[in-house]
């Protein structure tokens, strides 16, 4: 009942308030309009003041001033100092500065060489060499017979270096003894030779002594001075006393290089062999310019040949051009030169042990050189080089077996001169695959052109060497080598017959074991062809030999 009544009183109270409500809305939507002029306004604009505020930056920083008083204070023990640490570099490999090496063969007996010298040092450098080769062996000649073919040598030497701030002090005196024996001969003449009347020596004695300087850079004159002194003489009382004083200073420039060779050469000689003493004087004044891939050489080489009372004076031009087209790979080249040979009895007598005791020698003069070809790397592991030259050479010497006494055997040879044109084709190539391996090979082939002589006695026209080394694991070390030369004309007699020395090829072959890093043993066997080739005129080489032996460092 309550429920009702609460339901009705709602109602009532809802129909009472509704027409109010909507009276209320009528009056809120009516319009009023009000006319008025339009009046803008403009808000103040904010100003900067026309004097800047500063901001004083300077601090100032009191002045404090401490003031310690040290007093000692004694304690009851002792510090012990800590020693500085060190950097322990790389240890140094031991070094094996000394060797002996002892060897047999079928010719050699015996064969015998050694080499003393210091430890390491920073300061200096000494040593000494000894070297002794010996041979029994027999020739073979082309009638079969044999004729005694020793030989005998003997290299003593002591040598020095003494290293100072910036220059190197050096010298070396040596002692050599060779005895060869004239065991060739024609042998269509009936003799017998007997060993001691065959017998030939010459003793030798050198003394070199060398002062250069040592920069690291080229901001310095570089100089380098030498003195040398020679004396020679044979088992016939021949001998030569030689002596040389040779100096070289130059300096580099930024693109420029500048520089003189000076040397004083004097050679006097018994009476036998001439009787006049031989004094040359060379002054060589030159230039260098360089760039990138280009070099450039000239000056001009002034000698004076004093032989006795006659002198002379030679000019020789020296140049050389070089420019490198392709980063090493092609460097074409050319230049000319021109020099005057000494030909000493020391020189000559190393060349044909062989010659007549006593004979006369004369200067060569190379009066003008002229050259051109290409050199550079196929790659990082090959080295080429090819050459043409042009040559007017005087008083060039050939030998020739002695044809001046009437009782002559042929075993000995003298020396005839002659002018010639020389024209020399020489190529040269180097390949190294690797550090283990390596091959080289040079050959010249020589057109000569005579003015007196027939022929360019004993020289030949082509000539060839070849070389190659293996190295496995520093334990096998292999090497063979191939000497070809060509075809040589002989003179046979003052009437201008001819003979012909045949080409000839020898090979050798050496092997090297190395046991252990001190001791080692090797091979070496020569002339595997077996050929009995003639180097000089009547005079065979030994066939095939070998030499056996070990050698032992410390």
């Amino acid at each position: 009942m309550i429920q009702k009544i609460l339901i009705y009183t709602c109602i009532l109270g809802f129909l009472v308030l509704t027409p109010n409500y909507l009276n209320a809305q009528e009056k809120l939507v009516k319009e009023v309009q009000v006319v008025k002029p339009y009046e803008p306004t403009i808000s103040d604009a904010y100003k900067l003041t026309h004097l800047p505020k500063i901001t004083d930056t300077v601090k100032t920083i009191p002045e404090i001033k401490y003031i310690l008083q040290t007093k000692p204070m004694n304690v009851g023990y002792s510090v012990t100092p800590i020693m500085p640490a060190k950097m322990v570099g790389e240890p140094l490999s031991k070094l094996y500065n000394s060797y002996v090496k002892i060897g047999l063969g079928t010719k050699m007996l015996p064969m015998f060489e050694a080499y003393v010298n210091n430890k390491r040092s920073k300061d200096y450098s000494i040593g000494a060499y000894y070297k002794f080769l010996n041979s029994i062996g027999q020739a073979t000649f082309d009638n079969d017979e044999k004729e005694f073919a020793g030989f005998s040598d003997n290299d003593l030497r002591f040598f020095g270096k003494k290293y100072i701030k910036s220059s190197v002090i050096q010298g070396d005196l040596g002692l050599l003894s060779n005895t060869r024996y004239f065991y060739g001969y024609d042998t269509r003449v009936d003799t017998i030779l007997q060993k001691e009347n065959i017998k030939q020596n010459f003793l030798t004695l050198d003394l070199n002594a060398n002062y250069k300087s040592n920069y690291v850079d080229s901001t310095h004159v570089n100089y380098d001075f030498g003195v040398s002194l020679d004396y020679t003489k044979d088992n016939f009382e021949n001998n030569e006393l030689g002596f040389t004083i040779a100096g070289d200073v130059n300096k580099i420039f930024t693109k420029e290089m500048v520089g003189v060779n000076v040397a004083i050469e004097h050679y006097s000689t018994s009476e036998s062999i001439d009787s006049s003493n031989n004094t040359i004087i060379r002054i060589n004044p030159w230039l260098g310019i360089f760039g990138d891939k280009w070099r450039v050489k000239a000056g001009i080489n002034i000698n004076s040949d004093m032989r006795g009372d006659n002198s002379k004076a030679l000019y020789y031009p020296v140049g050389h051009l070089e420019y490198d087209m392709a980063n090493h790979y092609l460097i074409p080249y050319a230049g000319v030169d021109g020099k005057l040979e000494v030909n000493n009895f020391q020189k000559m007598s190393q060349i044909n042990p062989f010659l007549v005791p006593g004979t006369g020698i004369l200067n060569t003069d190379h009066k003008i050189i002229l050259y051109g070809g290409i050199r550079g790397n196929f790659n990082s592991t090959t080295y080429y080089n090819f050459k043409v030259s042009y040559a007017l050479i005087d008083n060039m010497p050939f030998f020739v077996n002695d044809l001046v006494n009437s009782d002559s055997i042929g075993n000995k040879f003298g020396v005839v001169y002659d002018d010639i044109t020389l024209l020399n084709y020489f190529g040269e190539i180097s390949v190294s695959p690797s550090e283990a391996l390596s091959f080289h090979v040079k050959a010249n082939y020589k057109d000569y052109e005579m003015t007196d002589e027939a022929e360019p006695w004993h020289k030949p026209r082509f000539d060839l060497q070849f070389t190659t080394r293996y190295n496995l694991r520093q334990k096998i070390i292999l090497k063979a080598d191939i000497l070809s030369i060509g075809k040589r004309f002989v003179k046979l007699n003052d009437a201008g017959s001819i003979g012909e020395l045949e080409s000839a090829i020898d090979i050798n072959f050496g092997a090297e074991y190395r046991y252990s890093r001190v001791l080692s043993g090797f091979i070496q066997l020569n002339n595997l062809l077996s050929d009995n080739y003639y180097e000089w005129n009547y005079y065979p080489s030994y066939g095939f030999n070998i030499l056996v032996g070990v050698t032992y460092s410390f």
